[in-house]
């Protein structure tokens, strides 16, 4: 005679017969069905995120439900029946369920291909992982363009937070906004921008309220992989900003690294007014005008005051004093206090803004002439975003100034490869090339330039500059002449052998050159006219006063005719640079 079975083992015969199993499996099959309909297909139909919610909580109460009932009830052709237990069934032949073996192989088949899709509709269409993403300019749906600030604020922000992501590749914003407005197919914005991926959306603002949505697209297919709308109020803007930063790279399957995952969990709170001002001063600022610049340090002014602890502003603020230094808006001892003062209250809020770490570089180098200091903070801000198209191209400049050519070179070429449809990128390649003394190189970047944008009148300028280093001087006078530049027409006019038209100039750049300071056009003309004393004793005042025009002397071929006095060699020692070049420009380290 055989042992009675276990509890155990009687338990699970009672759930085998109340198949209490056969239900689960089911409704795992189809709860799994539906909620990959969820993921996939709301997308495409622009479904509220809290009805998928909904359903998935709803499924989740349902399931010790449906088995409550599984254990209490069966499904039978006769209807529904209450199930008794097992050692109360007779010998007659059972009811016959509902859901036989071959309904439910079908339902686990069906679940098996739904899974089979999932998998296939994952980002990496060809297997390859997404690993460079361009953001396209936003969509303003509040249908006003006075509101366009703030979108394309917006836009930039969103940029910003994806840069800082070390392993993805991010387009920069001057190249993605070159498609704003544009009737272009997604595969061909891909190949343009040499991304695998790009993100479209939307913003809209009613009251304190704003809401992104975000799309990602395949590059080369154009399938469209997911999206999803964002809410928050003005107050949380920072936040909300990082939130969709931070659902592109999860779509994407990013690996972050911890301290990226922590950057995209917080952000400050900030004053709703404070922002708008912020994105006014923002969005005056990239026009680089004098009087843009002039009304966004206004606003800037204005944001600080109201929020004292909102670290972007003075960021933005620092350069913006910066800006209007090379304008010739303030002093320049005036900018120093005041970009200094900017500088320091935006490290001491958050030393993690790239941007700070980049205007901190060019003060450093500019006005206190701290090359190993600007270098560290150049390499603290492409740490923080490696991404960040400026702190490339300041940082090639840098480098150029300073005679290393080669690493001046890869920082130009990045900035290209991050902003490729950008000019200014060109030009800081073309800049390298003319500090190097490669002319050639360096008109042919210009040229190519100016063939895109004739009116990129600073281009022009260094395209001048280049021929007449070049000892192009024809072509240096009808470069100068398109710019109406009156001391550079002299000036190639001096070289060509036309001395009696050049002399007069002379002594108005004397009395213009006591208000001014040293330019490279007063360089360029005492080089010509020999007079080495008087360009001494103007390098030597500029020193004395700090004037940011001293960082192009180790480099500037300007400064070649007085690289071999005793005078100008101790100038360099006391600015801490070596030399670079000898009296002729020839390359001697």
């Amino acid at each position: 005679m055989s042992d009675p079975p276990s509890r155990l083992a009687a338990f699970i015969s009672e759930l085998k017969h109340r198949r209490v199993f056969r239900v689960a499996a089911v409704y795992a099959c189809v709860a799994f069905i539906i909620i990959q309909i969820i993921d996939g297909a709301f997308d495409y139909l622009h479904i509220p995120e809290w009805v998928g919610t909904t359903i998935i909580v709803l499924l989740a109460i349902g399931f010790p439900i449906a088995v409550g009932l599984a254990w209490a009830f069966d499904i039978t052709d006769k209807g529904i029946v209450r199930t008794k237990p097992k050692r109360e069934v007779t010998a007659t032949k059972a009811p016959h369920p509902l859901v036989g073996n071959k309904t439910l192989a079908v339902i686990a088949a069906l679940a098996i291909i739904v899974a089979a899709w999932a998998l296939l509709r994952e980002p990496s269409l060809d297997g390859a992982p997404i690993a460079s993403i361009a953001v396209l300019p936003l969509d303003n749906q509040m249908g006003d363009p006075e509101q366009e600030y703030f979108v394309e604020g917006m836009h930039d922000a969103i940029i910003t937070e994806l840069s800082r992501i070390s392993a993805l590749k991010v387009i920069s914003r001057n190249s993605a906004m070159y498609f704003k407005d544009k009737d272009i197919l997604s595969p061909e914005i891909a190949r343009q921008l040499n991304v695998d991926a790009l993100v479209e959306g939307s913003v809209l603002k009613a009251g304190n309220r704003v809401r992104i949505t975000a799309q990602l697209i395949h590059g080369a297919s154009d399938e469209h992989l997911w999206t999803n709308n964002y809410e928050g109020d003005l107050t949380n803007i920072l936040p909300l900003q990082k939130t969709v930063a931070g659902a592109i790279a999860k779509e994407i399957g990013l690996a972050l690294k911890p301290e990226e995952e922590a950057d995209l969990a917080s952000a400050p709170q900030v004053n709703p007014e404070a922002y708008d001002l912020y994105l006014r001063g923002w969005h005056l600022r990239t026009r680089e005008t004098r009087e843009g610049t002039l009304k966004s340090v206004d606003y800037l002014e204005q944001a600080v005051a109201i929020n004292p602890t909102f670290a972007r502003a003075y960021a933005l603020l620092s350069h913006g004093y910066l800006m209007l230094d090379g304008f010739g808006v303030i002093s320049r001892r005036e900018a120093r206090i005041k970009a200094r003062n900017a500088i320091e209250r935006a490290l001491e809020l958050d030393d993690s803004l790239s941007d700070t770490h980049v205007y901190l570089a060019l003060y450093k180098y500019m006005y206190e002439w701290d090359w190993t200091g600007a270098e560290r903070a150049f390499q603290r801000a492409i740490e923080l975003d490696p991404n960040h198209v400026h702190a490339h191209f300041e940082y090639g400049l840098f480098l150029g100034r300073l005679g290393r050519f080669e690493e001046a070179l890869v920082e130009a070429q990045r900035a290209k490869e991050l902003d490729p449809l950008s000019l200014q990128a060109d030009f800081g390649i073309g800049t390298v090339h003319l500090l190097s003394r490669q002319f050639d190189k360096a008109i042919e970047q210009y040229t190519r330039v100016l063939e895109l944008d004739s009116h990129q009148s600073v281009t022009r300028f260094f395209l001048a500059r280049a021929y007449y280093y070049k000892s192009m001087y024809a072509k240096a006078l009808e470069e100068f002449e398109n710019l109406g530049l009156r001391w550079g027409i002299m000036l190639a006019n001096y070289a060509m052998g036309w001395k009696t038209e050049a002399l007069p100039y002379f002594d108005s750049l004397k009395v213009a050159g006591e208000q001014r300071g040293i330019t490279l056009g007063s360089m360029a003309i005492y080089s010509l006219l020999g007079d080495k004393e008087e360009a001494l004793n103007r390098l030597e005042k500029a020193y004395q006063e700090r004037s940011r025009t001293m960082h192009p002397i180790k480099t500037g071929p300007e400064y070649d005719f007085l690289r071999a006095e005793p005078r100008f060699k101790a100038l360099m020692q006391k600015l801490g640079l070596t030399e670079v070049f000898d009296q002729y420009g020839q390359r001697i380290q």
